[in-house]
């Protein structure tokens, strides 16, 4: 924990938790939202909790039930709208660390889903094949559409592109470094 004094703050506490939400991929798990807060703030359960309650009861979270034991929380567009305008009034030191444990939290799934491709029809009998590929951040690095003629082809591009992802990546990136060797050697 860089941020080591206790925040009592009520404002900058609801400020943190809407942060925390809304850096999430998904609606956030209770536990996951009180561990991500607490292990990169100083902040009291109690305090944690009642600013949490505070952000449901105006509208600014919503928290929906899963199970008897287990809720989930999610910004709502009012809760957006806040946490957009206000949250450089959280220290950097404060949202580093927190937007790392987001990023940790699912770097799996984030990963599962870094490699995105399909088919696109032009009419009905010619397809192009899209392919995109993000980083851990969920950056587009990558976006190519090719035109592929038959759905065949296109579907064969689409899976190709699905298991050989950063082949196809270096390889492009290579041919364009080629282009600037010869350049230099001219």
């Amino acid at each position: 924990m860089l941020y080591s004094r206790e925040i009592e703050d009520e404002l900058m506490i609801q400020f943190i938790i809407l942060y925390a939400i809304k850096g999430a991929d998904e609606p956030l798990a209770y536990t996951d939202l009180l561990t991500t807060v607490q292990e990169n703030c100083e902040i009291s359960f109690t305090d944690l909790q009642l600013g949490l309650d505070n952000l449901v009861k105006t509208g600014h979270v919503s928290a929906r039930r899963i199970s008897d034991m287990i809720y989930v929380y999610d910004l709502t567009q009012k809760g957006r709208y806040v946490i957009d305008f206000f949250y450089t009034q959280i220290p950097l030191i404060i949202r580093e660390p927190i937007d790392k444990s987001i990023k940790e939290l699912y770097i799996e799934k984030r990963r599962r889903e870094a490699v995105r491709a399909g088919i696109d029809p032009i009419n009905e009998n010619e397809f192009n094949a899209e392919c995109n590929l993000y980083d851990d951040d969920k950056l587009l690095i990558m976006s190519l559409r090719l035109y592929a003629g038959t759905r065949d082809e296109a579907e064969r591009i689409a899976e190709y592109f699905k298991t050989n992802s950063a082949e196809v990546y270096g390889g492009i990136l290579d041919l364009f470094n080629r282009k600037n060797e010869v350049d230099e050697d001219v």
